[in-house]
């Protein structure tokens, strides 16, 4: 070995440490870029020469630039993710709706039920009364306004719910595609001997955002290039393959939405890019899931329990108002008919019946013709009705109680997922994340190493000299 061999190796090592400490700059630059993982040199001696019969080694050089990476902990995040953006949604949604049942902090509902039976109650210690009638139509009204506030609250929620399915399908089929061009660089990089870290970086947190948004799996590749899919109840459907996209998420119109407009009801679908038939899937996690179970059952539920509080309200009250067996009477009177309107059967629809709406004597406070301006026995039959029949009070109750119920479940839950992710994310930072600690240190290590690496070259190029001289 001569003194070129020490300039090469002296060469190599200012290579390596050149490049060890981009590496390390790297690192650095990105200590705060979401999904980053940490990336290290990975260095080894460089094949040995014989000379003079003797392997004499050549130097250094770089293996390879690794990147800190675990496959199970990535898919802990992006199951974690999965299901703290469902529940995530879901604590939202509700607290959009739960001001509505809020009866501590203003007069609402479950306030003016009791507001309308005590009415009917004061209507029975002056049945002929005026003022006592028009509090009781005055008081009807309040609660129908009541019925009408909550309802519409709920089918507005559903009607949002239903339209961010739109930007919700945009952004995931956004996502896929930009997974999918990854893989293509990555594969083409990787192809020619390129690192492709940072890419792979990139891709692995679009698919953990993208797990946030639906439930998905993913196989890593040889090529480097990852698949991914979805499942459901109804089936398993490819989303990205290599780098192509293989089924979108689109919409479908199913009906309408329980609204006055009648808006649209979506389904998700999955259209092949291909050719192929949509399929019409179930998501029952992540933010897509969670739109779609709080838009088809737990809205659907809260509404469906509100109207069924009042299509007994009104069933109860027009059999007693109707003049029946007993017989009743209004103040001028006449023979009762309905309270309330017949077709009015559910939240949204309920109101006072023509016959009665601004028409005080028209309440059939009586059961007996002949003394009808006196008789409060209907008056006292229907003001009894919220105690006798188990309570519309008392069942609206139950469904406050049930939100309230819901609302506080669901943080505890987001707490719960709160706390685990940031368990995941500190193991990931442990393993993956950048410590400037540590990068420092590199530095200055690397550092060392290239001056010395220099003061072979420059002890090298000083025996080189000397040799020259002694040739002159």
């Amino acid at each position: 070995m001569g003194l070129n061999a020490v300039l090469a190796i002296g060469t190599a090592g200012l290579k390596v440490n050149q490049i060890a400490m981009e590496v390390a700059s790297e690192n650095i630059a990105n200590v705060n870029t979401p999904g980053y993982s940490r990336q290290r040199v990975l260095l080894e001696t460089a094949p040995p020469t014989n000379h003079n019969g003797f392997p004499l080694g050549t130097g250094v050089k770089i293996s390879t630039v690794e990147r800190y990476y675990d496959a199970l902990l990535q898919k802990q995040l992006l199951n974690a993710g999965t299901t703290s953006g469902y529940n995530n949604a879901n604590l939202q949604l509700l607290q959009q709706v739960e001001p509505a049942f809020n009866e501590l902090v203003y007069d609402g509902l479950g306030t003016s039920i009791n507001n309308f039976f005590n009415s009917w109650q004061d209507l029975t210690l002056n049945p002929s009364g005026t003022a006592e009638r028009q509090a009781v139509l005055s008081k009807a009204e309040i609660m129908t306004d009541q019925f009408h506030y909550v309802s519409r609250t709920l089918t507005t929620a559903m009607v949002t719910q239903d339209e961010s399915l739109t930007a919700q399908t945009t952004d995931i089929n956004q996502q896929l595609k930009d997974i999918a061009y990854l893989n293509g660089q990555i594969k083409t990089t990787e192809l020619i001997q390129g690192n492709a870290n940072e890419m792979r970086d990139q891709r692995d947190y679009l698919i953990r955002q993208l797990g946030e948004n639906v439930a998905i799996s993913f196989v890593e590749n040889t090529n480097g290039t990852t698949d991914v899919s979805y499942t459901d109840t109804t089936g398993t459907y490819a989303l990205v393959t290599d780098s192509d996209v293989i089924n979108n998420f689109t919409l479908t119109a199913n009906g309408n939405l329980p609204d006055p407009a009648n808006t649209v009801k979506h389904d998700v679908q999955l259209t092949p890019t291909g050719a192929g038939a949509p399929v019409t899937i179930a998501p029952t996690t992540g933010k897509l899931g969670a739109t779609m179970v709080t838009r088809d059952t737990t809205l659907q539920g809260y509404l469906n329990d509100l109207d069924v509080i009042a299509n007994k309200l009104v069933t109860d009250i027009n059999g007693l108002h109707v003049s029946g067996a007993p017989l009743t009477y209004d103040n001028n009177g006449v023979a009762g008919a309905e309270f309330f309107a017949a077709a009015g059967t559910t939240a949204a629809t309920i109101l006072l019946d023509v016959n009665v709406k601004g028409l005080p004597d028209n309440i059939a406070a009586a059961s007996g013709a002949t003394f009808y301006k006196g008789d409060n026995s209907n008056a006292l039959a229907i003001a009894e009705l919220n105690a006798t029949t188990g309570g519309y009070s008392m069942s609206y109750k139950a469904l406050v109680a049930k939100v309230g119920q819901d609302v506080q479940s669901s943080k505890t839950v987001v707490s719960q997922d709160a706390a685990f992710m940031k368990q995941l994310v500190t193991l990931r930072d442990s393993n993956s994340g950048v410590s400037l600690d540590e990068e420092l240190t590199d530095l200055i290590k690397f550092q060392r190493s290239y001056q010395a690496s220099s003061k072979l070259i420059t002890t090298a190029t000083d025996m080189m000299d000397i040799a020259i001289g002694l040739v002159r």
